[in-house]
């Protein structure tokens, strides 16, 4: 019996402009996924990238790479707050490259990978209801692991050999990586680089390992997470 479980993290772009709704998937495209395999032992983790532009071609390409990761391993999937956004935008990504006659199998695989979703936002609202914001319904994953005690991993631009003048072309002054940074900047930077063949530069280089990083950096947590509030779960 398979005891291993998987988790998932998408990171997203919003090419047309800021988004007027956070379900409305016309809003977004993918970047990239994040995605950990944990049985026990170490965990492996991935990250698999758009190669290509916004074209949905590339989306049906990124989409069945990361459903094919996930079933040669097996388990259930772990998102935080997938069942909103992670979720729903993969299910609407399949059902657009089904359409569109580029993967007909799509939506019944992910279907079929979100078969036994396990949501720790929902889990982490109920456990810690005293870190859930006013007007929110769960807490922020920073939030949830502050209070199960578990460490996240901060991606500093320091790290990275990228031009000052490059991050404020970008908007961006933060001493750290920030989710919003990806989705108004650096996503779409990291696509529109490979679109336009400057995959070959140092700071494209640094680009995509900083996204690799930060998409990578929340699966080992998202672990951790769970395996405190299932124990949480059975002291109760």
């Amino acid at each position: 019996m398979n005891e291993g479980r998987l988790a998932l993290d998408i990171e997203t772009a919003s090419p047309r402009g800021e988004p007027s709704d956070f379900q409305n998937t016309a809003d977004f495209e993918l970047v990239a996924v994040g995605l950990g395999y944990h049985d026990g032992g170490e965990t492996e983790t991935t990250v698999i990238l758009r190669d290509g532009d916004w074209e949905t071609k590339h989306t049906a390409t990124l989409l069945r790479a990361v459903v094919e990761w996930c079933e040669q391993r097996g388990g259930p999937v772990i998102t935080y707050n997938g069942e909103f956004f992670d979720e729903h935008h993969l299910r609407a990504w399949a059902t657009t490259v089904a359409e569109e006659g580029l993967w007909p199998e799509a939506p019944a695989r992910v279907d079929a990978l979100f078969s036994d979703h396990i949501d720790l936002a929902t889990l982490a609202a109920t456990a810690y209801p005293h870190a859930v914001r006013p007007n929110r319904e769960i807490p922020a994953l920073w939030k949830a692991c502050k209070e199960a005690g578990i460490d996240q991993p901060t991606v500093w631009y320091d790290d990275y050999d990228l031009p000052a003048a490059y991050l404020e072309g970008l908007g961006i002054d933060d001493a750290h990586v920030k989710g919003a940074h990806i989705g108004e900047a650096l996503g779409e930077q990291y696509v529109e680089n490979v679109a336009t063949g400057l995959e070959n530069t140092r700071t494209h280089d640094e680009l995509t390992r900083l996204v690799v990083e930060y998409a990578a950096g929340d699966i080992e947590p998202l672990f951790s997470l769970h395996d405190t509030l299932r124990r949480l779960d059975t002291e109760s």
